[in-house]
């Protein structure tokens, strides 16, 4: 009686992991483009228009500098002209490199955050990303989440 009743527990303990293993969730890789999601992120967007805005004008005062310096007959005669000139074609580059660095370093920095967020929400392994330039050199098109994702970062910046 005792045998039977061991072979019974035994036999349940068997099948019971055997669908266990059977249904285990399969380990998730999915990618998304770098590049997209950075260029269509809402947030990349805003202070794209904030900043171009600015460094448009700054580029404007520049030109304007040196079109009078070039109509200028001696502008060597004119230093104020001439430190000015400098001065404000520096602060063009600074406000470029400004953009290009710390501002993309902003973005990525969002984008990584609601990217921990989306990957904890849909029980992804592992997302990795893509630039087109041989990071990923071959993925299936199935597991491209980059529309999914754009669209989960957009609303979490909007605040939805």
């Amino acid at each position: 009686m005792l045998g039977i009743a061991n072979s019974v527990i035994l036999t349940a303990i068997v099948i019971f992991l055997f669908f266990a293993f059977l249904h285990k969730k399969e380990p998730q890789i999915v990618y998304v483009d770098n590049v997209k999601v950075f260029s269509t992120f809402n947030m990349s967007r805003d202070l794209n228009r904030i900043h171009q805005g600015d460094l448009k004008k700054q580029k404007t005062t520049v030109d304007s500098l040196i079109g009078i310096l070039q109509k200028t007959n001696a502008p060597s005669e004119n230093p104020e002209l001439q430190q000015l000139f400098i001065y404000e074609n520096n602060r063009l580059k600074e406000m470029g490199d400004y953009f290009s660095n710390e501002v993309s370093q902003q973005v990525w920095s969002r984008i990584n955050s609601y990217m921990d967020n989306f990957g904890k929400e849909n029980d992804y392994h592992i997302i990795l990303g893509t630039q087109g330039n041989g990071n990923i050199m071959y993925a299936k098109k199935e597991i491209d989440i980059t529309e999914e994702f754009i669209e989960y970062a957009n609303k979490k910046y909007e605040g939805e």
